[in-house]
């Protein structure tokens, strides 16, 4: 299974190659129907990815600090 690290590389690379393309969604050659992915929806998991590492990299604890007031 690939990591967290692995998948937003590959959602970045999709992403990039969308933009190249001029955000092609679906085509057809021959009666062959390709469909890729939306650069919405490939922004909303690098989102969730980004978010997702962060939190695997302690990135998403909060840490508070109480002084005593003497």
């Amino acid at each position: 299974m690939a990591t967290t690290q692995e998948m937003l590389d590959a959602v970045n690379a999709a992403i990039q190659k969308c933009l190249e393309t001029g955000g092609v969604v679906s085509y057809s050659i021959d009666g062959r129907t390709i469909e890729k992915a939306r650069l919405d929806e490939l922004t909303r998991l690098q989102d969730k990815l980004k978010a997702q590492l962060a939190a695997e990299k302690g990135g998403a604890r909060t840490f508070v600090s109480f002084k005593n007031p003497r």
